[in-house]
């Protein structure tokens, strides 16, 4: 096997294999390395925004992803708690389609452009060399070092921090004990997803992304391929998950807690095997691009899952970092400038929505909000939607 590289992308989700597939698409020999073997499910909304499919378009993926056979979703329904719904337009047509084929798909679009996948082994070391990074990796029982002019973080969000070893105390923005006690204070939650099925399809959400909100959390429902929906919640840790060690326990228990979603979930079906869960998951309001190397994706800080534009912040991030990586590589920007760049790149396009999505979130899932807001969202339905802009990426910036 090969151990050097010019390029080494930790982490083959959405974000990740983009990466890998925009370098080696450039020439640019390039690794793509996960830990865990594909397909598999994860805890997504699965919802592919108009954001993230002019994104994939522009990468030449239209075609490959509609292959999937997703489900078009053109809008919005939030169920609060004593209220509801509120209807809103999305800003253009969206897609349902599972992180199952679409990770699969995008990782042989970054093998069809030359990138290597490698499943199945666990970094242990990120060190800092002369010429770029020795990572260490183990695979079964064997340990070997791979060796990458650049490596990039597609992760996730749960960190890799402690592979730098003493350089994981230069966090920009604070020392590593004032990250710390910051997260200390910040609500803690468990995300939870399966797929389900109704005896009839006109039972099913149709074209719509359901939203429910209920005490200790919210729910959201979404079509995706071959006639299934989406059903992921993100949880208070302390509350539905304490009392719940299965998935289909802590949704039964969350569809409790809302009247339109009890009956929505009465005669559906849990699809077994598609069962996913994560914790714990943490909401950033401020993005974090570069923490010791270039982070991407949901690594950079996640987006509340209730905005429906993860995946299209993660797209973008690839997007922005491969290009600029590549200047590096090409010798054209040192890696400061380069590191400049990406990062006042994606403080500029995703603080906003970040901050927005935070905002928003507390807002429906405040008790007073089940009184006022669908009436208000009657009132001033184009407030309601500027507030859903307000989440997203602006679509003038992807063309950037």
């Amino acid at each position: 096997m090969r151990t050097d590289y010019d390029a080494l992308v930790l982490g083959a989700g959405v974000a990740g294999s983009s990466m890998a597939a925009m370098l080696a698409a450039q020439g640019w020999s390039t690794a793509l390395m996960d830990r865990q073997r594909f397909p598999k499910h994860k805890v997504c909304g699965e919802f592919l925004s108009p954001e993230s499919r002019l994104m994939l378009s522009a990468m030449g993926l239209t075609e490959k992803v509609e292959s999937l056979e997703p489900h078009v979703i053109s809008r919005i329904s939030l169920f609060l708690a004593r209220g509801g719904p509120i209807e809103l337009p999305l800003p253009g047509t969206a897609i349902g389609v599972s992180r199952h084929r679409l990770d699969a798909a995008l990782q042989r679009h970054a093998a069809a452009e030359g990138a290597l996948l490698l499943q199945g082994g666990t970094v242990t070391a990120v060190i800092p060399y002369e010429h770029g990074y020795i990572v260490h990796v183990r695979q079964g029982g064997e340990v070997i070092e791979v060796t990458a002019r650049i490596v990039v973080a597609a992760w996730g969000a749960g960190g890799q921090g402690r592979l730098f070893g003493r350089y994981d105390n230069q966090v920009e923005g604070g020392g590593r004990r004032k990250q710390r006690s910051v997260l200390a204070h910040e609500r803690s939650s468990v995300g939870v997803k399966s797929h389900f099925v109704w005896p009839r399809s006109t039972d099913s959400p149709g074209d719509a992304v359901e939203l429910y909100f209920f005490p200790g959390g919210y729910l959201g429902i979404n079509g995706i391929e071959c006639g299934r929906c989406n059903v992921a919640a993100l949880l208070d840790r302390e509350d539905i998950p304490r009392s719940h060690t299965t998935v289909e326990g802590m949704l039964k228990e969350a569809a409790s807690r809302n009247a339109a979603l009890q009956r929505r979930m009465r005669d559906a079906q849990l699809v077994q095997g598609t069962e996913a869960a994560v914790a714990p998951v943490r909401i950033g309001k401020h993005p974090a691009p570069w923490r010791n190397i270039p982070h991407i994706g949901d690594a950079i800080g996640r987006i509340p899952p209730l905005c429906g534009d993860g995946m299209s912040m993660g797209l973008r991030s690839a997007q922005l970092c491969a290009a600029y990586a590549h200047r590096y590589l090409a010798g054209e920007w040192t890696y400061e400038q380069w590191r400049m760049a990406y990062t006042r790149a994606i403080s500029s396009q995703f603080s906003g929505p970040l901050r927005w999505g935070k905002a928003v979130e507390g807002m429906l899932r405040h008790p007073a909000a089940s009184r006022l807001l669908p009436g208000l969202a009657k009132l001033a339905p184009r407030l309601a939607c500027k507030f859903v802009e307000a989440t997203r990426l602006r679509i003038s910036s992807l063309s950037e």
